[in-house]
């Protein structure tokens, strides 16, 4: 029972200027709150002795969690620029044509990428993995982890998006 009520004062005491910098950052409240009670889920697991000091840890992981929320925002956006399919074709496409594209697509990564390239991919767009959690993963630089989706996605609108 200690334990919940100490959580519970960490959150009451942090959440607000929490809240504000998510807020800030994202201008979203529904996304702040996600981000906020992300962390505090996160907070839960730490020992009691980072949750007795843990304003800044809190602050830096809200900060941090946004940052990343916006940096996948902003790759989700390019990737659609880069690749539209659908809304920016001057007719709509049936449901069989847009399959095969999208089939044709999955293909082309399956045999035409090399295999890190491959998975990198597959952990971006199907894991909806961070850059840093796929460097980990696969033990590179997170720079080459943006190295391998510029490639992939370069590559896809070589070939489908002429």
């Amino acid at each position: 029972m200690e334990v919940t009520s100490d959580i519970y004062r960490v959150y009451e005491q942090h959440r607000e200027p929490m809240m504000r910098l998510a807020l800030r950052l994202l201008g979203d409240s529904e996304e702040a709150n996600d981000v906020v009670s992300d962390v505090f889920a996160h907070i839960v697991e730490t020992p009691a002795a980072i949750r007795d000091n843990a304003a800044s840890y809190m602050l830096s992981s809200v900060r941090n969690r946004c940052l990343n929320l916006l940096r996948h925002k902003r790759l989700s956006e390019r990737v659609h620029k880069l690749l539209p399919i659908g809304e920016e074709m001057v007719e709509e496409p049936q449901i069989d044509e847009t399959e095969d594209v999208l089939d044709a697509m999955l293909q082309f990564v399956d045999t035409e990428l090399t295999p890190q390239t491959r998975e990198v991919v597959r952990l971006r767009f199907q894991e909806q993995m961070s850059y840093r959690e796929i460097s980990t993963r696969l033990g590179i630089s997170e720079v080459a982890v943006y190295k391998h989706l510029v490639q992939a996605i370069s590559r896809l609108k070589e070939r489908f998006n002429p």
